[in-house]
Parts: structure tokens; sequence; C-alpha cells
């Protein structure tokens, strides 16, 4: 990748775009798939044509990072129990106006090199690969498929022996989907944020790409779980619940792992929080619907984060926050009661706390 100039390594040719008449191109990272003229930066203003080719604003600009519990993503059935680098970027190619994030999801990249905090590929993967408590590399806290270029080369440097995972709304393209899963991209958390009804137009984004990409992750053998923020009067319909839950299984499968999250007042919604009632409601519909593994997010101590077995509920895997307290899983990752098969992604879990 060719940089633009010497005096700001964040900007970097963009790997997906085409280019158009006029010195126009489009930026082919996210399905907004934007047209953008020359000069202009695109709906996420990390991405700016400059001479009539595109450009990444943030290669290796790092506003977050921190060591993690994969369990926060939240991932359960995906190396219970391990440590993941997590790191993330600016901005977004979303409109929430509940962002818990928003801090760094609805600020663009610093204009100036000297306000921002730079790593190299190499670094980042130095990083991970020195510590022994670290157990695979996560893109998360902004979304993610803005750092393309970047996760990109990060996953292509790093050993196999660790996971590359990606917090995300599920918005990339199908190109952009292929390069990550052409690397090594072997999880994703997927954030939902209602049924097609509702989000289509709040959000002025087509879920449909969502579930496309999800089931072409799924057929490559990405590990997947789906979180649905729950938020009262937006999208905790029972309706709503059901058509999710549906959709999960017939384009999936039964046996996705889904998280219903409370939702708290943040950036510029003001419904009030999610009552646990409300959030009991929804893994009740879902589990009637024919979900396996419903959990409930954003309650410490709630049972609904610990695994149950689907076949005889035998307590598998016990949670407390973000942290596996205990396992009952047979080295197969069977249950000890009926020997009933849970999915675990790897098939052995070397990282489960037992």
């Amino acid at each position: 990748m060719n940089k633009l100039n010497s005096d700001d390594p964040r900007i970097r040719e963009a790997y997906l775009y085409k280019k158009l008449r006029e010195n126009s191109v489009q930026c082919n990272t996210c399905n907004r798939r934007c047209v953008i003229k020359e000069g202009e930066v695109g709906f996420c203003k990390t991405k700016k044509n400059i001479e009539g080719k595109l450009y990444t604003l943030q290669y290796g600009d790092v506003s977050s990072y921190s060591l993690n519990p994969i369990e926060k993503k939240p991932a359960y059935h995906f190396y219970p129990g391990s440590t993941a680098l997590t790191l993330g970027s600016w901005s977004c190619n979303f409109i929430c106006n509940w962002c818990q994030n928003w801090e760094i999801s609805k600020t663009p990249p610093p204009p100036n090199y000297s306000d921002a905090s730079l790593l190299t590929p190499e670094k980042v993967v130095e990083n991970a690969t020195f510590n022994p408590s670290i157990n695979g590399i996560c893109f998360s806290f902004n979304e993610p498929t803005l750092s393309l270029e970047f996760a990109y080369d990060v996953f292509h440097l790093l050993s196999e022996d660790y996971y590359k995972h990606f917090v995300t709304n599920g918005y990339m393209t199908p190109e952009a989907l292929g390069l990550l899963i052409d690397v090594g991209l072997n999880g994703m958390t997927v954030s939902f944020k209602g049924t097609k009804n509702i989000v289509d137009c709040l959000l002025d984004m087509k879920v449909d790409h969502v579930w496309d990409n999800l089931q072409i992750a799924f057929q490559r053998g990405v590990h997947i779980e789906l979180v649905y923020l729950l938020i009262p009067t937006l999208n905790d319909d029972e309706e709503f619940i059901i058509d999710f839950s549906q959709k999960v299984i017939s384009k999936l499968s039964d046996r996705i792992p889904v998280h219903f999250s409370r939702y708290f007042p943040s950036y510029l919604a003001k419904q009030p929080k999610t009552s646990i009632s409300i959030l009991q409601k929804a893994h009740t519909i879902a589990k009637n619907e024919g979900l396996k593994y419903v959990y409930l997010g954003n309650i410490p101590g709630h049972p609904f984060q610990s695994t149950y077995c689907p076949n005889c509920s035998e307590l598998l895997i016990k949670r407390d926050v973000f942290s596996v307290t205990f396992s009952k899983l047979n080295p197969n990752n069977r249950c000890p009661s009926c020997n009933e098969q849970i999915p675990i992604f790897p098939h052995i879990p070397i990282y489960l706390n037992s």
C-alpha cells in the first residue's frame, strides 16, 4: 500500500474502491458504497478522495487499546476464558443516537498527526505475541470495518496460533468480508439495532446486507455470535423478537449464540433503561422460537449469563460478569449428564478454566 506522503503515515491508499468519471471514486469498504468527489470524504469521514484516488485517513490511528476477556465482546462460545488484545480507532458508518462509545464513534480521525496515537501492524503483533496471557486480537470499540486496511495487515502478520475477532455492525461489503476471512478472521460478534422495519428507516441502512454477510461468514466457517440491544419503545416489541429469532434460525442456525443486552441512556437517547423483565421476556420468546443458546447482557450476576445444556438444562459454564468461574464440559465439549454436543469454537476449549 502506498503512502500519500511521508508526513502523515495514517494516510494510505484504500484497498477497496472503484475509479469513476471526473475523478470521483466509489468506496467499496462498507455497504454504503459512497460515491466521493475529489477533495471530499465519505459518510464515515475516514475515507477521502485525493486526486482521484481513495485514501484511508486513520491507518494505525488507535483511539482505544486494552486487554479484555473475550466474554466482554460478548463472545461466550469463542475461546471461552481467553484474553484478547483489543483496539479501536475513530468514527462509524451508522448514526445510532444511543451509542455507548460515542466519544470515538462520533468523532473523525484527528486532523493533525501530532494528535494521533499511531501503531504499526508489526507493533500490534509484537505486543500480542510478547504477552503470554494474550490469546488473540480483536478490533472493537468503534466500527472496525472502517479500519479495514490496518486490520487486514495486522491479521496477515498474526500467527494462526492466535484468534482474529471483529465486534462489528456487520455492514462491510462482501468484498471486505472476504479479504478479512482470507487473512484468518475466525470470529465475529455482530450487533443488531432491531429488525428491518425499524432499522432501515431509522439508521438509513439495509439490514438485509447484514444477514447476507452473516450467511457468507457462517458458510466459510467463521464463528458468529449476535447481540440485540433492547431499547424500550423502539425495538422491544414481541413481534420484533420473534422476527429476529426466526431469522437467526432460518438464515443461520438455532445453535448461534444470541445475546439480548440491556440498554442504558447514552449520547442523545433519552429512553429509560431497559427493565430486567423486558430482557427476561425476550429470553423466553427466543427460547420458545427454538434458539438453543440465549443470553442476557449488561445485568451483572444474572443466571442467564451462564451456559446451560439445551437438552437437559445442566449448568455447563458459569460466568460472573466477564469471567468464567467454572466449567462442567467434558474435554470434547459434551454435557456430562446427557452427552449433548455443545458448540464451542475451537472444538477443544484449550483456554477454558475448569
